[in-house]
């Protein structure tokens, strides 16, 4: 039998727009998943996913000319 990696629960307090509440109680309804979950798997994705954007050639070059 293969263990799973514990899960962490961790809740946060987020301020959002109306409008994305309105939209995600919308979605819930549609798909049938409580909201609570479908924000949370929302939010994993999001976060997992995210990537910073790369470096430019021209952010390196303003960097080195600032240095000189």
């Amino acid at each position: 039998m293969k263990k799973q990696a514990p899960l962490v629960k961790q809740l946060y307090r987020l301020n959002v727009e109306p409008r994305v509440v309105d939209q995600l109680t919308r979605l819930a309804t549609r798909t049938g998943e409580p909201k609570t979950r479908l924000a949370t798997r929302l939010f994993t994705d999001a976060v997992m996913g995210f990537r910073p954007p790369a470096k430019t050639s021209s952010a390196k070059t303003k960097t080195s000319l600032a240095k000189s």
